[in-house]
């Protein structure tokens, strides 16, 4: 059989559709082949189509599109189906969304796995609003957390309700229910208040996380268990994509002991199709060889370009290194070159927020260009991990509101970003990540309201074809035994915080094993510290900025001292790579209290690196470009002590040639992934345990500026209520009183432009 030469040429197509519509009625759209023939035939015999569409959509029970009335006995009894659903839930669920519900509400614990685009965020956002307790979401990546947050804000307008991406005690006065949206590493600091929150509800979203055998894995597990141990009366909901046992979670936990389900959904909401790229040219192929034959066919038109002339947008998924050297401009190059100016205000305001925030340029010729937004004026949207989280929300927001026509992301898009595209071209293939791999071809199709069947596109390079088809028909699952639970590691680290995790001796408040809090205690750490405040502090005030720049001497000795801290700190003598990491690192997180905000501490770094000064004086002898940039390391994770000395430019480039974009995606690798998640935990407990032990208040001081980037009271807390340095500036001078009961604003803050009031408006009463 070959089905996709059967609509192509057109032959017997009713009743082929005839058929796959009777499988849905049976089964719903389970059949990845059953997915692909409706799709194609919309494509190719439109009219044939149209004729059976509302039936399908009927069939499919899809209860939340706006369909006609039912025209036949089958479909009225989805009619009623769906009434008796209305009924009961007050919400036009589907039988998959029901299902959920339902084992939600008859068990404590419950785990589910579905594909995307079946409707799991729209019940989640419900289920959380309808709560009437407080509620902790659980998510893998900070990106995450803020789709999180933009949702619920517009779903709970209702200000007694906090929404906080962090779990801290704020707005007491006034708020009778809190939602926490948490990466695992920060949601062990809801134990700190146990007393203090109603918790009746942990939602853990893209729940494979805890298959991850590293340091994040076991840190999962751990927090599933605690919550499930000290939180008796809440449930815990467990969600992710196409894994065949959900009920790992269950046993991999020992969450079985009290009520406890499990359930896998296989239903589609959308339609997909296949096809290869191949010299300029593309072919149909199918997922399911003996159905939809084995051999690709030509298809006749280019249906990237189709899709962007159309004002539709193309997802190519590439690796992060072409990214950063820009070889996806070159390749892409014929699609770029269609994408027409963007006019639309509301496009150029999204633009300019990123600019803003990121202090980058679109002229070429001035200091601090940046491609990543010259593209973005075009509807290009570049998306990855090294992007800064405020710039990605915009860039999520410009995509959602159809202003990209194609965006080069990487595997940032994997864990549930809702930014659905028409089609997905995957210009590499992971086979060792097969639940990564459906998670980015689920972008392809957008499941909206009208009475359509929807559906996507995913491209793949010829030479890929048959390790794409191995990779889908792969039955994906999650281990059931976790990490926490092995013998031995082989990690000494691991192994470390393996049992200290087991044993209950990790600290919450200051997020670190006992064993190394009484290592940053001890004598040596007590000598380095009182050393390391002498150099921190400059004429009685933090070291400025410009002994940062000028390497002076002082610079040296201090750095010196972090190094022997750190080495005390890991038990080992640093290597090359983690000083020059660590010498990065350390001038990051002191240009940022300088700085404050994340277009400063570019800015700052980039005339380092690029040595703005010098050049404009080397401009006046016309020799600027003799002049080779500074040397700054690459992001790298540490310990590692195998990792090298990797310049971020490398060694003879030109000053005036160093790139703003990747000064800014390697600062924010620094902030986010090692000092915000390593370095500020460990630094914070050295200089506050110093503190506690020597009432020293210049420890304290600096605790607080590593921490939160100030030690002013009032920023400290505006920071506990959500409030970017970007916006404090303008905030601070109408903020009369703020503690953990309120927020208390002068009149003239409802003076302030309305942009500005809504930072913290949730909080005004």
């Amino acid at each position: 059989m070959n089905r996709i030469k059967q609509i192509l040429e057109g032959s017997d197509i009713e009743r082929l559709l005839n058929e796959v519509i009777s499988n849905i009625f049976h089964k719903g759209l389970i059949d990845i082949s059953d997915s692909e023939t409706l799709s194609l035939i919309k494509i190719y015999h439109p009219q044939i189509f149209a004729s059976k569409e509302e039936e399908i959509l009927r069939f499919m029970a899809l209860f939340y599109k706006n369909l006609s009335e039912p025209k036949t006995l089958k479909e009225q009894i989805f009619r009623m189906y769906e009434d008796v659903i209305y009924e009961h839930y007050n919400y036009t669920y589907t039988p998959v969304q029901v299902g959920i519900a339902s084992g939600i509400d008859q068990n404590r614990v419950f785990s589910f796995s579905a594909p995307t685009s079946t409707g799991k965020s729209y019940l989640i956002m419900n289920l959380i609003r309808d709560c009437d307790t407080d509620v902790v979401v659980v998510v893998p990546s900070r990106a995450l957390i803020n789709e999180y947050y933009s949702k619920l804000c517009n779903l709970i307008p209702d200000k007694r309700v906090n929404i906080l991406t962090f779990i801290e005690k704020v707005n007491i006065a006034h708020a009778n229910k809190n939602v926490f949206i948490v990466t695992p590493e920060r949601c062990r600091e809801i134990f700190k208040y146990a007393n203090d929150f109603n918790i009746g509800l942990f939602l853990f979203d893209e729940a494979q996380l805890s298959n991850e055998e590293n340091l994040r894995g076991m840190y999962f597990d751990n927090i599933i268990r605690r919550c499930h141990d000290k939180f008796k009366n809440a449930k815990l909901v467990f969600a992710q994509p196409f894994i065949e046992n959900p009920g790992s979670q269950i046993e991999r936990n020992n969450l079985g002991n009290e009520q406890a389900a499990y359930r896998r959904y296989k239903h589609r909401n959308v339609g997909q199709l296949y096809l290869t790229y191949d010299n300029s040219e593309f072919f149909h192929f199918g997922i399911n060889k003996e159905i939809m034959g084995s051999r690709k066919i030509k298809c006749n038109f280019d249906p990237i370009s189709k899709c962007i002339e159309e004002e539709g947008s193309v997802l190519f998924y590439v690796s992060k290194s072409r990214i950063l050297s820009r070889e996806f401009y070159q390749e892409f190059k014929p699609y770029i070159s269609i994408c027409k100016k963007i006019s639309d205000k509301r496009a150029l305001d999204l633009i300019s927020k990123i600019q803003i925030y990121t202090g980058g340029k679109t002229d070429y010729s001035r200091n601090y260009y940046s491609l990543f937004i010259d593209l973005l004026s075009y509807g290009i949207v570049v998306h990855h991990g090294s992007m800064p989280l405020e710039a990605r929300l915009v860039v999520e927001d410009f995509t959602k509101s159809g202003f990209c026509r194609i965006c080069f992301a990487t595997s940032t898009l994997e864990q549930g970003i809702n930014m659905p595209f028409d089609i997905v071209f995957l210009d590499r293939l992971e086979a060792s990540d097969p639940i990564g791999v459906k998670n980015l071809i689920g972008r392809a199709g957008r499941s909206s309201e009208a009475p359509e069947f929807d559906y996507g596109c995913v491209v793949i390079r010829s030479s890929g074809m048959t390790k794409f088809r191995n990779l889908m028909n792969t039955e994906d699952r999650l281990s059931s035994k976790s990490m926490l639970d092995e013998e031995r590691l082989e990690d000494d680290d691991l192994e470390e915080i393996k049992q200290e995790l087991n044993d209950g001796s990790y600290d919450d408040y200051l997020n670190l094993p006992q064993s190394k809090l009484q290592r940053l205690s001890d004598d040596e750490s007590d000598q380095l510290i009182s050393q390391l405040l002498d150099y921190l502090f400059y004429k009685n005030k933090f070291i400025p900025s410009e002994v940062v720049i000028s390497n002076g001497e002082r610079w040296k000795n201090m750095i010196e001292l972090f190094e022997k801290f750190y080495a005390h700190y890991i038990r080992r003598d640093l290597s090359k790579g983690e000083i020059s990491i660590l010498h990065t690192a350390i001038r990051i997180l002191v240009w940022r209290v300088g700085a404050k905000t994340f277009k400063n501490m570019c800015q700052l770094r980039y005339q380092y690196v690029s040595r703005t000064k010098e050049r404009s004086e080397y401009k006046r002898n016309k020799w600027e470009f003799k002049l080779e940039a500074r040397f700054t390391a690459r992001y790298q994770e540490i310990p590692n002590k195998n990792c090298f000395a990797v310049p971020l430019f490398e060694y003879g480039t030109a000053a005036s040639s160093v790139d703003y974009d990747s000064i800014i995606y390697d600062t924010y690798d620094y902030l986010d992934k090692l000092i915000g998640f390593k370095l500020s935990d460990i630094l914070y407990a050295a200089f506050y345990k110093f503190f506690q032990r020597h009432q020293e208040e210049r420890a304290l001081e600096a605790a607080n500026l590593i921490k939160y980037g100030t030690s002013d009271p009032k920023e400290i807390w505006l920071l506990k209520y959500g409030v970017m340095f970007e916006d404090m500036e303008t905030l601070k001078p109408h903020i009369q009183d703020i503690n953990e009961q309120e927020i208390v604003v002068a009149q003239s803050y409802y003076e302030l432009p309305p942009e500005n009031q809504k930072v913290i408006e949730r909080f005004v009463n």
